[in-house]
C-alpha cells in the first residue's frame, strides 16, 4: 500500500506530483499540510498533529467532509511529521513524503532522518520534491534519468562499505565512504540508468534537477 504523507514544508508546483498523488492508496496530511491539500483539491484519509499550523477554515472544512483527525498536545517529543510516518508504517508497504523540504532546515534534517525508520522497519520512504528525490538504502537501488542528470550519495552510517555504481560518469567498485565525505557529491548519469549497491551502512541517495 503506497500512502502518500503531506507536510507543511514548501510545494512550489503542484502539477508535478498530480501523478504521484493520484497513485497513493492513503493520503496522510501534518497538521498544516492540509493548506497543500485543500490546493490540490484532495481529501486526506487522516489529519495527523498538533493543528498549531492550521487554519480554523481548513480544520473546519475537513472536518465537514467527514475526514479523521488524531490530535495531539502542542507539547511533544516528535514532529507531526513523525508521528505521520509511524501511523503509516503500521499498514504501508510504501511511503512517499511531500511537503518535506523547505526554509525550516532543522524540519528538513528530521524529516531526512525519517528515512532511516523505514530502512529499519523494512518499508521504503522517500522524499520528494520539484527538484529532488531523497532516498536512504542499505543494500541496492536503481535510478532512472537521462543522460548528464545529477545524483549524490551521502553516508549516514560512521562508514558505507562495499559501494559500487555502474552506469554513472564516475563509477565504483567494492568503495567505501566514511560520514562527511563528499566525494559522492555532483555525480551524473552516463546511461538513463544508475545501479548502486552497498554491503554495510546506511547511503542517501539523492536524485537532483539543477
Amino acid at each position: 500500500m503506497k500512502t502518500i504523507i503531506i507536510s507543511n514544508g514548501e510545494i512550489n508546483n503542484y502539477k508535478f506530483f498530480s501523478n504521484i498523488v493520484e497513485s497513493a492508496d492513503r493520503i496522510i496530511c501534518a497538521d498544516g499540510g492540509i493548506r497543500h491539500a485543500m490546493n490540490m483539491k484532495l481529501t486526506p484519509d487522516v489529519i495527523i498533529g498538533d493543528m498549531d499550523s492550521s487554519s480554523a477554515k481548513h480544520i473546519e472544512y475537513f472536518r465537514e467532509k467527514g475526514v479523521e483527525f488524531i490530535q495531539y498536545p502542542q507539547e511533544k517529543d516528535k514532529t507531526d511529521t513523525h508521528l505521520c510516518v509511524e501511523y503509516a508504517l503500521s499498514f504501508s508497504t510504501e511511503i512517499i513524503l511531500l511537503g518535506a523540504t523547505g526554509s525550516r532546515i532543522d524540519h528538513m534534517i528530521a524529516n531526512i532522518s525519517m528515512l532511516k525508520l523505514g530502512i529499519q522497519r523494512g518499508v521504503p520512504i522517500s522524499i520528494m520534491d520539484g527538484k529532488n528525490y531523497i532516498g536512504i538504502i542499505k543494500d541496492s537501488i536503481t535510478l532512472k534519468g537521462k543522460a548528464g542528470e545529477y545524483f549524490s550519495l551521502i553516508p549516514y552510517t560512521e562508514k558505507v562499505e562495499g559501494i559500487s555504481i555502474r552506469g554513472a560518469h564516475y563509477e565504483l567498485e567494492n568503495a567505501v565512504m566514511e560520514f562527511g565525505d563528499t566525494c559522492g557529491v555532483s555525480n551524473y548519469f552516463k546511461e538513463e540508468t544508475v545501479e548502486i549497491a552497498i554491503k554495510k551502512g546506511y547511503l542517501l541517495v539523492i536524485k537532483s534537477e539543477d
